[in-house]
C-alpha cells in the first residue's frame, strides 16, 4: 500500500473541517473523491500533504508515519500534490517554474527532466521562455502538473485537476 489514510480529524482553529477521513491507495491506482463544495475533499489533500496538518489519525506513506511532518518534507519522501489555485511563480518563466521544482530524491531515477516536459508537452516547450504568470488558465494548470513532477513522485495529488469537473479531485499514483 502506497497511501493509508487512517481517522483524520482535521481543523481550521476550532472549526472540524475533517471528521473521521479514511482511504487506502495502492501503487498504480487511481482514486477520486467526489462531493459538494465545502466537502473536505481540499482539505483531505492539504491534510496529506502536511499543509492542513490533522490534529488526530493516521497518514502513512510507503509504510511510513508522515502526519506532522513538515509539506517539504512529504514533498521529498515522493507525494506531488497541485494545489487548485495552481501557484505559479509570477516572474519566473516556464522553465524556470519548472527548474526551481527540480528535486532529485535518493534513490529515484529521473524520469521527469526540464527538457523531458518540455519536449512532452508540446505547449510548454513553446512558452518555455514565457511569464508562467502570462500563460491562460489550462496552460498554468498543466504547469502547475509539469512542475509537480519534477520532485520525481511516486504518488500524485491533484486538486481540482479541470476546471471542466469542478467537484472532483483525485490523487493519483505515478508509479
Amino acid at each position: 500500500m502506497i497511501l493509508d489514510v487512517r481517522n483524520i480529524q482535521t481543523f481550521y482553529g476550532e472549526s472540524q473541517a475533517l471528521q473521521g477521513v479514511t482511504l487506502q491507495l495502492e501503487a498504480g491506482e487511481t482514486v477520486c473523491i467526489l462531493g459538494r463544495n465545502g466537502a473536505g475533499k481540499s482539505t483531505t489533500l492539504k491534510s496529506i500533504m502536511g499543509l492542513t496538518p490533522p490534529r488526530s489519525g493516521v497518514v502513512v506513506y510507503e509504510g511510513k508515519p508522515v502526519q506532522g511532518w513538515p509539506a517539504h518534507r512529504i514533498a521529498r519522501a515522493g507525494i506531488g500534490y497541485v494545489p487548485e489555485d495552481r501557484r505559479i511563480f509570477p516572474g519566473l518563466t516556464v522553465r524556470d517554474n519548472l527548474d526551481v521544482a527540480s528535486y532529485q530524491r535518493k534513490g529515484s531515477a529521473a524520469r521527469w527532466t526540464v527538457d523531458g516536459i518540455l519536449k512532452k508537452y508540446e505547449m510548454l516547450g513553446e512558452r518555455a521562455d514565457q511569464d508562467g504568470a502570462t500563460l491562460s488558465g489550462g496552460q498554468q494548470q498543466m504547469l502547475a502538473v509539469a512542475r509537480s513532477l519534477m520532485i520525481q513522485p511516486r504518488l500524485l495529488l491533484l486538486d481540482e485537476p479541470t476546471r471542466d469537473w469542478p467537484r472532483l479531485s483525485c490523487s493519483r499514483s505515478v508509479s
